[in-house]
């Protein structure tokens, strides 16, 4: 059995729902505004929405990628997606999004983990547990800050399914 985690992060971003919708919708975009994200890819021939599966690669702080795969299980655009994640850590993660205003967005991410890797577990029992949770917060303000860059130098995410921006 192994280590579980659970993680609740709040950003607030510049930008109307839609738009900040389509920049978390769009994982293979993810590796250009989040440097955490090494790669990212569907994995299945649905694009968005329930059912479509996504590869990535994520390098944080700690001496390891992470290989794992997320799988959509509910898509109600612009406000919430849930995936299953499978690979390096089991469970499910979802975003929420709330409109605070026409320019600003709350993005709530909730994590229900557990940890697969025998090493990591090794490490987590033996007192390294605190690492491992440094690393993830440390990957989630980087993911805030280069979401935020990548908004301030005009980013554009891609057009999913016509959404306007």
């Amino acid at each position: 059995m192994g280590e579980q985690y659970e993680f609740s992060d709040v950003w607030t971003i510049p930008a109307g729902i839609d738009f900040a919708w389509r920049m978390v919708d769009d994982v293979a975009s993810w590796p250009n505004w989040w440097p955490d994200y090494r790669f990212a890819e569907v994995v299945s021939d649905i694009r968005h929405g329930p059912g479509t599966r996504w590869h990535v690669k994520v390098k944080s702080d700690l001496p390891y990628t992470l290989d794992f795969n997320f799988t959509v299980l509910a898509h109600e655009p612009p406000g919430y997606v849930r995936t299953r994640v499978e690979g390096f850590f089991d469970g499910e993660i979802d975003w929420r999004l709330e409109r605070l205003s026409s320019n600003m967005t709350r993005m709530t991410l909730h994590e229900q983990t557990e940890t697969r890797w025998a090493l990591i577990n090794f490490t987590a029992r033996l007192g390294g547990r605190w690492l491992l949770i440094r690393n993830h917060k440390s990957a989630m303000r980087r993911g805030e800050i280069g979401m935020k860059a990548a908004l301030a130098r005009g980013y554009m995410p891609p057009d999913l399914d016509g959404v306007p921006v």
